[in-house]
């Protein structure tokens, strides 16, 4: 038996005694029984002190052979599956076999040819093991619990090896990814720290979203390119005679300076050349020991005028010559202070102009807006789904008088003109079986009163629409206010009226409501393809692809990437620093046991309770160990409909992504799992919110159609948490809004990154999935 470190204590070979592992192996040689010396080549040094390492104790069976233990998770013995250590000191060709021999689980994607993962120095690109050579099998030498053996061959004696049961994904790495977004200062992204672990690590929370209010964002622009200079002019009389200059105009003075106080360079050489002229001229004789500064005398604010030349040590022609220099100079600074000032007045009315001109702009852009509003986010919807019968909600409108008709006319053909529009009656006209809405529109009573009892926003205010224009007039309409045809022969028709606009936001609902999308991802710190995953879905919706713009302009989404740092930066594999399973304790965080659960559970309750937020999906992110694929936990839920609807986003999904498997996907209401961030949110929020726990494949996917299992990549992962993201833009029905965007090129980051998949020649992909 082979040394042990004093981290890794001497114990038996049967895995009854993994509670004396007390921590990672550090730099620990494997040396042979009976050896005494120094370490030779082939002498494997193994270590596991580092950021998400894991090995807790390493048994030399043989000269080829050796046992390793998995560190169990801190303050936990109960979960042993994330391993990651590193080997040096090889030597070239040297054949190894390793045993991991302490699984917690029996069942393990081992039996169905999933491999460890190895790296060197000199290929960092992580690799996975040929599944030939790993074994997985009940030892009898180890109490015939299941042990994973794998063998393996160091070809470069130089190389530090790294094996690691998934592909790692630091803390650190993350840090510097979310670091590496802020710096491109999107305003779309917003990063901010929702709370702190344990052990004092970030809990970040990342917004994506496009900003709010446009015309604000603008406004602050252009407050921080145009700076007004504010001047102080008090030193400054009214009848233009100066009073005090403060101590930059010091220098000036004939004042004898203090010692040790040295004047500019500037003022001592014009001094000096003053004294050299009138020397000069007059033929004075000044010693050169004496500094120009010391010749001038003292003066005081009661001074007399000197009584006579004696009483002076500077002649006067000296001091007349500076005199006038100073004044000159004084004079300067007056006429400067002047067009400073001026130059202030005009900054001011300029800005008080764009004030004005700004508020112009914002009752443009609200006009715009509402149009906007109308035609891509809920008219473009009467073309993409059966939500309503046009012909049974068509409109039934009179026809205005001859004076309002040329009114309407002129409005609606001038798109620079926006008279003030007419008050809109507490208390609607009923005539002949109509409504008077006020401008002269006339709607049928039967339909107003099936508008009132309307339920959901965007429905209201699509029938509300189609019941003052009508489905006619409606098409084709402008977004920016100019007339548009689509043929060359075709008449362009006008805008909307702004009358009739302004009787839409009289009628629309108040508080439009966001709708968020929350995820989180990490809670298990082993399950690494989860930041993958949430990485993925981040890196699409910052991307400038259309589908995310389309994304950002209609939803909020919330990402939590991270919620157990401490157990990601430990190397745990399902627990937090103190051994707590933080996705069982959603029902009662502790704020000093579980701060980061606690954080993001007071921020969704929070939200919960905002009337103007909508929290309509819930998607924790994890990795499982046993089972092929992507697939989807669900809620089960008494009423039928809502567990009809719940089941719509994972077939959506499935249809994006050929590696999520909607056959996987199942519903439930295990107790065991009542503890889990989807169990307690489906149970807290109301039936317009969808909780899910997605789940991810260790190992592969099994695309429909064949047998073959495809190894999982970094790429597939983060492919998959794309194409979540994209299944958002079916589900809210959003695609026409892609066809009417207009994109530029975007740059690549390089062969094989996802832009060469996920960005085509059209703007829209061909099928559902990115390829």
């Amino acid at each position: 038996m082979a040394e042990r470190s004093q981290t890794a204590p001497e114990a038996g070979n049967d895995t009854g005694n993994e509670d004396a592992i007390g921590g990672n192996v550090s730099k620990y040689i494997a040396l042979p029984n009976g050896y005494s010396g120094q370490p030779k080549k082939g002498h494997l040094t193994f270590d596991a002190c580092f950021e998400s390492g894991n090995l807790g104790r390493v048994d030399q069976v043989s000269e080829f052979e050796y046992d390793l233990f998995i560190r169990p998770d801190t303050c936990n013995p109960r979960f042993r599956v994330w391993f990651n250590f590193t080997v040096e000191n090889v030597k070239e060709s040297q054949r190894v076999i390793f045993n991991i021999v302490n699984f917690s689980k029996t069942k393990s994607l081992y039996r169905d040819g999933m491999a460890p993962m190895v790296k060197s120095t000199s290929r960092p690109k992580w690799q996975r093991l040929p599944p030939k050579n790993v074994y997985y099998y009940r030892c009898p030498d180890h109490r015939k619990n299941y042990v994973m053996s794998f063998a393996f061959c160091f070809d470069r004696e130089d190389d530090i090896y790294q094996f690691a049961y998934c592909y790692p994904y630091t803390y650190t790495r993350f840090q510097h990814y979310l670091d590496s977004l802020q710096k491109r200062n999107m305003d779309y992204f917003f990063r901010e720290q929702l709370g702190q672990s344990v052990q004092q690590r970030q809990l970040d929370l990342l917004t994506i979203t496009s900003p709010e209010d446009k015309s604000d964002l603008e406004n602050s622009v252009m407050q921080k390119k145009i700076k007004i200079p504010k001047l102080s002019l008090s030193h400054v009389e009214d009848d233009g005679e100066a009073k005090d200059y403060g101590e930059e105009d010091l220098q000036l003075r004939h004042i004898k300076r203090p010692e040790g106080r040295k004047p500019s360079e500037a003022a001592h050489k014009s001094i000096e050349a003053v004294v050299a002229r009138l020397e000069r001229q007059n033929g004075l004789s000044l010693g050169h020991s004496t500094c120009p500064e010391e010749v001038f005398v003292e003066a005081s604010p009661g001074t007399e005028d000197m009584d006579s030349l004696e009483d002076a040590v500077v002649p006067r022609a000296l001091y007349e010559e500076l005199l006038r220099n100073y004044q000159q100079q004084q004079e300067e600074m007056r006429h400067l202070q002047q067009e400073l000032e001026r130059t202030r007045r005009q900054l001011v009315q300029q800005a008080k102009k764009l004030k004005e001109y700004g508020a112009l702009v914002s009752e443009m852009k609200e006009l715009r807006d509402l149009n906007r509003r109308l035609q891509d986010v809920l008219l473009l919807r009467l073309g993409s789904g059966p939500a309503i019968d046009l012909e049974k909600v068509k409109s039934e409108c009179l026809e205005p008088e001859p004076e309002l008709r040329s009114t309407f006319s002129e409005e609606a053909n001038t798109s620079s003109y926006y008279p003030a529009p007419a008050p809109v009656m507490d208390k609607y006209i009923l005539d002949n079986g109509k409504v008077h809405l006020g401008s002269g529109i006339w709607v049928d009573e039967e339909k107003w009163h099936q508008l009132q009892v309307t339920q959901g926003d965007s429905k209201y205010t699509k029938n509300l629409a189609v019941m003052i224009w009508g489905t006619d007039v409606l098409k084709n309409r402008s977004v920016t206010g100019v007339a548009t045809k689509k043929k060359k022969d075709a008449i362009p028709k006008p805008p909307l009226s702004p009358h009739k606009l302004s009787i839409v936001r009289e009628n629309l609902r108040e508080g439009t409501e966001k709708k968020v999308i929350f995820i989180t991802g990490r809670v298990h710190p082993g399950e690494t393809p989860s930041s993958f995953v949430c990485q993925g879905i981040i890196d699409f919706l910052v991307s400038q692809h259309p589908i995310a713009r389309v994304l950002r302009e209609h939803l909020v989404f919330k990402i939590a990437p991270m919620l157990n740092p401490d157990g990601v930066y430990l190397g745990n594999y399902r627990c937090s620093l103190m051994g707590f399973d933080l996705n069982r304790h959603w029902l009662d965080p502790s704020p000093w046991a579980h701060p980061t659960l606690h954080g993001v559970k007071q921020l969704i309750i929070k939200m919960y309770n905002d009337p103007k937020t909508s929290l309509e999906f819930y998607i924790d992110i994890h990795a499982h160990s046993t089972m092929m694929n992507g697939f989807m936990y669900g809620n089960i839920f008494e009423d039928e409909e809502r567990f009809q609807r719940q089941s719509i986003f994972p077939k959506l999904l499935c249809q994006n992504a050929e590696d999520f498997s909607y056959t996987s996907t199942s519903f439930n209401r295990d107790a065991v799992k009542a503890g889990t961030g989807r169990r307690f949110l489906g149970g807290l929020l109301d039936h317009t919110s969808y909780c899910y726990t997605l789940e991810v494949s260790f190992y592969s996917y099994i695309i429909g159609g064949t047998t073959a299992a495809v190894p999982y990549t970094e790429e597939a992962y983060m492919k998959l948490g794309r194409n979540v993201a994209r299944t958002f833009l079916d589900y809210y029905r959003l695609n026409p809004l892609v066809d009417r965007m207009t994109v530029p090129m975007p740059r690549l980051r390089g062969p094989g990154s996802w832009n060469d998949m996920a960005v085509s020649n059209s703007l829209l992909l061909p099928d559902h999935s990115f390829h």
